[in-house]
Formats: structure tokens, C-alpha cells, sequence
């Protein structure tokens, strides 16, 4: 049986052009190595699996190469060349510093360094996850690695800088690996699938692409996962029921749903998902993606940000096309507060069906309005069937508002038959008086003279938007308007009116200087453009007593008599 090698090692870059993504090190390293400006210290940080390792063996093997091609390619016939294939190279030593991080690792290290090459001109020593010596270790290494032999090269990798000692940085090049884009990860993949005769479908490399977060190492160990079940052929639904990812037609189908203000088809779609098994906060985070993928893909200037393959850069630019801006930028706003609530919410499924609903009724998105019920027309004293249609009627004339003064609707009341009784008139509780609402500030439009569809305002909707601007307001140091604003609850008092109520005056001048800016944040999240804010002021009847010390006293005294002894025997003048 033929020896199975992984693609990693594989197809591992062995010259500065085959290392992918990282130009701007191979261009640097080359040109030192052309110019004889190559330093006695290196330092290779960056992400996982993005060619620390690999760019320092190349390195390695082209300064210790007799017979460098002109392109700085090494000819793979001298004996440096042929004992680094081999694998047992005199001059190239590698040490993993995640297992030998003492202070007695370092000084047998130090003890090699002082011994010259036998074969080439240069000792190359690569010290990998150096980030994992202790400070004692690299105390002992300050030394040798600021004044090393002249044939002495040391390469420093690790994954965490910042945890290398700033006397180390000082003493090295830095050179840092950055993330591989999608693109380039793809496109190599697709080579090597070429090479290996493997039928590849363009979107399925690109879904492994994404999935390696910007890794070319996790990217081939994914890629050999699926070829390992697909065979010769890799189809986009293998991978995407191997990698366990949601596939993007989910995403477009809740953006149209969205589109058309129908929240019901999104939550259908939102369940299927849940029933495949994914879990909810994907969902969020996906379609957040989705929103921003979409957004990008409505400026020119900005379709190079979509990492997407070519086939779904179509679809992303025609739904572009058809989505509202401002829907996108809410839409992310408001995943970007269920993301954020996610984890602490004790109904998250609920969290985010209501975050699909809202964005359903977002203002631009038509709102569908449910079917009249029908009348109900009293038979006999027992049984109540529905009545058919009454024929439409003219309006009938309304008075005319005298001028300056703002036209209120008019409700019509329902017809009812005699000798009926209204379930709603005998269920509800004797109006309450209310009290006189403040004065609205100059400029304020008044409720009943904007226009808006006669939606019903939602309960729980508004309590949601009224805590968000208080937790707002204590974000931004103002702890007294949100004690105000959370002394009590917002109550819906009309189609287009809500009410709150205050105590006493220092609330009153809160809300005056909070009312505009409260009101704009629950129309915005009401979808409701007509809402007005009523502000009621009750204060207490009787004003509470206020205390002598001598009231005080004569309290406490007639508890117990004694204290009035105690005032005589010390002569005690209790004031007025």
C-alpha cells in the first residue's frame, strides 16, 4: 500500500514564488538575500498555518545553497541542498520551543552555536512558538542572539508576539504573516485539486476557504477531510453538509421575505433552519454577514470587500439591487443587539423572532393589515351569528377644525342592535380621571395632525424600546434621567398616542430636555412616524409634613415620658 501524505506536506512551498498570500515577506527576504543584506536575526509572527515555518526553511536552504539559480531558486545538487532533502542537513537546526523552553535547553543551544559549519557558510537555527521560552530562557539568550557568530542565523516564530520580551523585538526583523485571503487560499486549492484530478465546484472551495479563517494549513486538512468522502468529485452540498454550514439560499430567501414585510414566511424559513439542527446564534451571525455581504455589493467602490466566488457575487449584486439601504444598516444594527443578548437571554429563539418581525415592519416594507373581522349580529338571546357585510357608504361630512387649532380624528361608533350588550363596555373598568398632560415644546407635532396608518401600537415592542434608550442613557453617564425613565412603564392610550407618568418636578424638566430625542428613538423602533408622547404629571394631594426638632421630640417623648425628665434635669432648649 502506497504511503498516504498529507496535501499540508505535500504540496508544501519549497521556493519564495510557491509561498502563497505573503509577498510582501518573500519580496523583502528576496532582495536581502540578492543584495547580501541578510540580518543575524528574524522574528516570523502571524496567524496559524499562514507559512512561518515554511518561509524560514526556504530562507534557510537558499543562504546555504552553493549554486543559486538566477531567480534565487536553489539547484537541489549540492550537498547542503541534498542533506536538507534528506532531511538530516548539518547546517539547519530546528528546535521546538513549546517542549524545551529551560534555561539548560538554551545553554546547550548557545554551546552548538559556537561550533562553525563543517559543510556551506552559514548555521541556521529556527526556534519555533518561541513565544513558549521562560524569561530566565530568554535572559540567557539576549547575549548570543545580539552578537552571534558571523555564521550564526537565528529564526524566531511564534503565534503571539505580544508575550516576546521587547529586549528580544529589539534584536530581531520583524516580519509579520498576515491572514490569506479567501481568494488566494481558493485559487490554490482549485491547483491542487487540478493536480490531483479531483472535479472541484468553484463555490465548494470557497465555502473550505472561509471555513480556514484565513489558514492555508486548516484549509488543506479541511480540503482532505471532504476528498476523503466525496471521491474524485467535490460538490458544494458535500461540503456543506460535512462542514455542518448554512447554506446562503436560507440567507436570500429571509432577505425577500423581509423585503416584502412578510414576517410569517421568515420565521418559517428561521424554523427549517433550527430543525436541520443549527443553532441560532449561526443564524444570526450568518445573516448579519449576509446584510453586510449585500451592502458592500451596492458601491462600486466597495464590491473588492465581497469574498465571495463569481456565481454568488451575481446573485449577491441583483438582490442588492432590490434591498433599501436603510433596511441593511438596521438589520444590522438590530443583530448586532441580538448577537450582544444572545447568551443571557432565557428565550433566544424568541429574541430572535422578534428581531425578524421588527424588521419585517421597518419602515419602506409594505405592512400587510389583517382581515376585517366580521360584524356580529344577535339572532335571538342565545346565539350569535356573524352578519353579512353592510354595503359601503358615503363618509359623512366631518365639521371643519377652526383655524390653529389641529384637526382631531373622529371615531365612529360601532352599530349595534338593539337590546345587544357590548362584551368590551362590560368587561372594561370605569374610566379613571386622568391628569392634565404637560405642554408639548414649540415645533412638536401633535399626534392627531400626523399622518400614518392606523397600526396598533405593540405593548411589548414599546417597553423593549423604551429600556433600550434608558440603558442608553446610563451608558452615557446620565444615571438620573434613566432612574426617571424606569420609575415606571409607558401605557398605550391611543392609536398613535403613548403616555407616561411623573411624580414631581425635577422628572418634569428631565423629560422636557429628553422628550425629543426619546420620541424620534420610539418611532424609529415603533415604525410608527405619528407617535406622540404624552408626559402626565400627578403629584400628591396633601404635601407631606415637614418635621421640627421639637415635633420630633414631643413624638419620641410621648413614647416615653422619661425623655421629658431628661429635658428639665440638663435644661434642654429643643428650639422652634
Amino acid at each position: 500500500m502506497e504511503r498516504y501524505v498529507v496535501s499540508a506536506r505535500k504540496y508544501r512551498p519549497d521556493t519564495f514564488s510557491t509561498v502563497v498570500g505573503q509577498e510582501h515577506v518573500t519580496g523583502t527576504l528576496m532582495n536581502a538575500i540578492r543584495t547580501g543584506h541578510v540580518a543575524q536575526a528574524f522574528l516570523f509572527t502571524g496567524p496559524r498555518g499562514v507559512g512561518k515555518t515554511t518561509c524560514a526553511r526556504i530562507l534557510a536552504r537558499t543562504i546555504n545553497c552553493e549554486n543559486l539559480n538566477p531567480d534565487l531558486t536553489t539547484c537541489g545538487v549540492c550537498p547542503s541542498c541534498k542533506t536538507f532533502e534528506e532531511g538530516h542537513s548539518l547546517n539547519i537546526f530546528e528546535l521546538d520551543a513549546a517542549s524545551n523552553n529551560s534555561v539548560e535547553d538554551i545553554r546547550n543551544l548557545i554551546q552548538q552555536v559556537q561550533i562553525a559549519p563543517q559543510v556551506g557558510t552559514k548555521k541556521v537555527y529556527i526556534i519555533d512558538e518561541v513565544h513558549m521560552l521562560s524569561s530566565a530562557a530568554f535572559n540567557a539568550f539576549l547575549k548570543t542572539l545580539e552578537e552571534p557568530p558571523s555564521y550564526a542565523i537565528f529564526i524566531l516564530a511564534t503565534t503571539e508576539k505580544h508575550k516576546i520580551l521587547p529586549t528580544i523585538l529589539s534584536r530581531c526583523q520583524v516580519f509579520d504573516f498576515r491572514r490569506i485571503t479567501v481568494a488566494d487560499i481558493a485559487g490554490h486549492l482549485a491547483e491542487i485539486a487540478r493536480k490531483e484530478g479531483i472535479q472541484a465546484e468553484p463555490q465548494a472551495l470557497h465555502v473550505i476557504a472561509q471555513k480556514a479563517d484565513g489558514g492555508l494549513r486548516d484549509a488543506l486538512s479541511i480540503f482532505d477531510q471532504l476528498v476523503s468522502y466525496g471521491g474524485d468529485r467535490l460538490t458544494y452540498a458535500d461540503v456543506l453538509k460535512n462542514l455542518n454550514v448554512l447554506d446562503q439560499e436560507h440567507y436570500f430567501a429571509v432577505t425577500d421575505h423581509l423585503l416584502r414585510g412578510d414576517a410569517p414566511g421568515a420565521l418559517v424559513v428561521f424554523n427549517e433552519i433550527l430543525f436541520q439542527g443549527f443553532d441560532a446564534h449561526l443564524f444570526v451571525a450568518g445573516l448579519a454577514r449576509h446584510f453586510r455581504d449585500l451592502l458592500v455589493s451596492q458601491d462600486p467602490r466597495t464590491i473588492p470587500l465581497l469574498e465571495v466566488s463569481d456565481e454568488w457575487g451575481a446573485r449577491y449584486a441583483a438582490q442588492a439591487k432590490a434591498v433599501p439601504r436603510h433596511l441593511l444598516v438596521r438589520g444590522l444594527d438590530r443583530l448586532g443587539v441580538v448577537d450582544a443578548q444572545y447568551k443571557g437571554s432565557r428565550e433566544p429563539r424568541l429574541l430572535v423572532e422578534l428581531a425578524l418581525i421588527h424588521l419585517a415592519q421597518s419602515p419602506g416594507a409594505p405592512v400587510q393589515a389583517p382581515a376585517p373581522a366580521p360584524a356580529l349580529e344577535k339572532k335571538s338571546p342565545d346565539v350569535t351569528v356573524a352578519a353579512e357585510p353592510a354595503p359601503a357608504k358615503a363618509p359623512a361630512a366631518t365639521p371643519q377644525a377652526s383655524p390653529g387649532t389641529a384637526a382631531a380624528p373622529t371615531l365612529r361608533p360601532a352599530r349595534r342592535v338593539a337590546g345587544s350588550v357590548s362584551i368590551r363596555e362590560h368587561l372594561a373598568p370605569p374610566p379613571e380621571p386622568k391628569a392634565a398632560p404637560l405642554a408639548d415644546q414649540p415645533g412638536e407635532q401633535p399626534a392627531s395632525a400626523a399622518a400614518g396608518p392606523a397600526t396598533a401600537l405593540n405593548q411589548a415592542l414599546l417597553l423593549k424600546a423604551w429600556a433600550d434608550h434608558a440603558q442608553l442613557l446610563k451608558q452615557q453617564g446620565k444615571s438620573s434621567m434613566h432612574a426617571t425613565l424606569t420609575a415606571n412603564k409607558p401605557e398605550i392610550t391611543g392609536a398613535h398616542e403613548v403616555s407616561f407618568t411623573i411624580v414631581n418636578t425635577v422628572q418634569e424638566n428631565y423629560m422636557r430636555d429628553e422628550k425629543a430625542a426619546l420620541l424620534g428613538h420610539l418611532r424609529s423602533q415603533l415604525g410608527d412616524p405619528a407617535l406622540n408622547l404624552i408626559i402626565v404629571k400627578q403629584e400628591s394631594a396633601t404635601p407631606k409634613r415637614r418635621y421640627t426638632p421639637k415635633d420630633r421630640f414631643q413624638i419620641m417623648a410621648e413614647k416615653n415620658p422619661a425623655l421629658f425628665k431628661l429635658r428639665e434635669d440638663l435644661d434642654l432648649d429643643l428650639g422652634q
